[in-house]
């Protein structure tokens, strides 16, 4: 996607009040969806790959011929030229000593980009138009989930329900924001065109109860609702004359904060902002963490005392220097910018920093803020940076490198101090384990050639991944001892798993595609399960075919799935010729899946359709339409049009 085009799709979002994509169709990530697919169901979105490619071999060109910085002839990383500190402090993150050291940075990187597009230097035919298209798609917002679905440990409101679904998310114990939630009564939806959520009483029917509405130049991204509490989190848009005098569309990212005790009358408590694009947040033990894009616009020019103009703001004000990390490569020319709120006072950002970056992905634990930089494509290694947080203090540990990239925050997990990773590079995958300062303590290389890595799932002190080419190889690996990772089982089936979720005590739901052994002709969406409880001989003991179903929205956005382990539901949504239908599995270890649903999805819009639960009720949202289904029989018992 070029600036044009990111101008031009900004216009239609201000035009049709701010439409909301979801975070699952940015380019970055169906760039990623699309690596290796089979023919049946690539083409469609070819073009988008090939634009990535372009920009990813225009900047691999220029970085990748010189030596600098430890980086060889071919653009690889090499382990062992320079020391650490040549691009960072022991403690993985330099910080900025004032804003000048970062006008200088800055300065030198517009200088160095008018030489490649006047011809002066070695790159002299790339454009700042396409490097910094590369990088903005490159920092799409990122996929996260986890194994049993829970928000943070809050009480339930008065008028809640204890019964009732969550979103499916990546850490157990860190909440995510979706565009539907519910609190076991009342159910909060957000409009397509993202300008207000909608809150619609579930007592006797449906009826809707309350509207928080936002101004025009707001767009509302995602939004929580915990402990009596809404927050929604976006963009605020606005339009800019540049100094050249072109119009440059911008954004801040916001997140405002209601008291919805009364959830029919809903009262603002306060309102925070920081530069950049929204790309995601994270709620743990009463903090939201909102992180955003801030690209500098180097194409104007800078002015040394105009800080505003390259620094980030916080509420208004300019973050400090000793905030700002520097960048650990050349390329680096935007920010990720993290910001804490305790929601006790929503008005007011506790900590805040900038990470100076050329793109990346984010994995939370329970303790950590990883954010890991795919640089494969010219130093064919990963960068991560670790930040812990807690209470809402925000502070950098440490950083180091992984070969090739990370393809999902399934496939990076911490666990009892450590960190696992599973990469593809090239044409091969890797296991890494990375200690507390992210230095490498184990691995296992050379997996799988010529496959590359679709989705993985951890847990404990073992791991399965799945790697995909023609077959469908499911690996099971053992992390006892971090410092020897080894392999101790691998299952190949045809077909893929796109996504894989723990489903009780010795069982993997797997779902994906089934191929044929030919690893080109597609017979449709499948879902697995395999027998893990003897981890060295893993079985699939069952699947099912969806014939002529072809894409399901779990694949691209895992909090898209219901499963409930409990009351043995497996929901999502999945497309197929005749449109789009939400389907709800159930499974047995004797009978296999049972389709206990398949009704079409009604409501139309940008959003992938959302399943949730409340006693005994499944409601299936999409759009401006709400539809209620009897779990008994699964028939429909409401609906209603917002």
């Amino acid at each position: 996607m070029n600036k044009k085009e990111q101008e031009f799709i900004n216009q239609m979002k201000k035009e049709s009040e701010a439409v909301n994509v979801p975070e699952s169709l940015e380019p970055k990530e169906i760039e990623k969806l699309l690596k290796d697919r089979p023919k049946k169901f690539v083409w469609k979105k070819a073009y988008m790959a090939a634009a990535a490619a372009c920009c990813i071999l225009a900047c691999g060109l220029a970085y990748g011929m010189t030596k600098e910085g430890g980086y060889d002839r071919e653009g690889r990383g090499d382990a062992q030229a320079g020391t650490e500190t040549d691009t960072l402090r022991s403690s993985g993150f330099e910080t900025a000593e004032d804003y000048e050291d970062v006008y200088e940075y800055l300065q030198a990187r517009i200088e160095e980009m008018n030489a490649w597009e006047y011809g002066s230097g070695e790159g002299a035919m790339i454009k700042e138009e396409s490097v910094s298209d590369m990088a903005a798609d490159s920092a799409a917002a990122p996929q996260w989930t986890a194994s049993e679905a829970k928000t943070m440990n809050a009480a339930v409101p008065e008028t809640a329900s204890a019964d009732h679904s969550e979103t499916n998310v990546r850490q157990e114990g860190v909440d995510e924001a979706d565009v539907v939630k519910t609190d076991g009564r009342y159910l909060y939806t957000l409009r397509d065109n993202g300008k207000a959520v909608v809150v619609v009483d579930t007592k006797d029917g449906l009826k809707e109860a309350a509207q928080v509405k936002l101004e025009d130049t707001y767009s509302i991204r995602e939004f929580y609702v915990n402990s009596g509490k809404l927050v929604l989190t976006g963009e605020i848009f606005r339009e800019e004359k540049t100094k050249n005098g072109w119009y440059m569309s911008s954004a801040n990212t916001f997140a405002a904060t209601y008291d919805v005790s009364d959830p029919v009358k809903p009262k603002k408590l306060g309102e925070v902002t920081q530069s950049g694009y929204y790309t995601s947040s994270r709620m743990s033990e009463g903090h939201l963490y909102l992180f955003s894009q801030y690209t500098v616009d180097t194409a104007s020019g800078i002015e040394p005392r105009a800080v505003e103009e390259y620094i980030p703001l916080i509420n208004g004000s300019v973050l400090p220097g000793k905030d700002i990390y520097m960048p650990a490569t050349k390329t680096a020319y935007m920010y990720a910018v993290i910001g804490s709120v305790d929601m006790e006072k929503p008005d007011e950002e506790k900590d805040s920093k900038a990470i100076f970056t050329d793109g990346g992905n984010l994995y939370v634990s329970n303790k950590n803020i990883y954010w890991y930089e795919d640089r494969s494509w010219y130093t064919g290694d990963t960068m991560i940076r670790r930040l812990s947080y807690q209470d809402g203090e925000l502070r950098a540990e440490a950083s180091g490198l992984v070969g090739g990239y990370i393809h999902d925050s399934f496939c990076i997990d911490e666990y009892k101090g450590y960190l696992r990773v599973i990469t593809t590079e090239k044409e091969t995958n890797s296991v890494y384990v990375l200690d507390d300062k992210l230095k490498k303590v184990g691995s296992i290389e050379g997996l799988a050639e010529d496959e590359r890595v679709y989705s993985a799932r951890l847990m404990g002190d073992v791991g399965y991944f799945v790697t995909y080419r023609e077959t469908d190889p499911l690996f099971s690996v053992d992390f006892s001892d971090p410092k020897k990772p080894e392999i101790i089982g691998e299952l190949k089936i045809p077909g893929f798993s796109e996504y894989l979720h723990f489903y009780g005590e010795g069982l993997l739901f797997g779902i994906g595609m089934d191929v044929d052994e030919d690893g080109f002709t597609t017979n449709g969406v499948k879902l697995s399960m395999f027998d893990i409880s003897d981890n060295t001989d893993v079985k699939e003991v069952q699947k099912y075919v969806m014939k002529n179903v072809y894409s399901a929205d779990v694949m691209y956005d895992y909090r898209a799935a219901l499963i409930d382990m409990k009351k043995n539901i497996i929901g999502f949504s999945a497309n197929s010729g005749d449109g789009e239908s939400y389907y709800v599995f159930s499974y047995d270890e004797k009978k296999g899946f049972e389709c206990l649903m398949d009704e079409t999805v009604n409501g139309n819009g940008y959003q992938t359709a959302r399943g949730v639960y409340i006693d005994t009720t499944l409601y299936v949202v999409k759009g401006n339409i709400i539809e209620a289904y009897s779990m008994e029989d699964y028939k429909k018992v409401d609906d209603i049009i917002l």
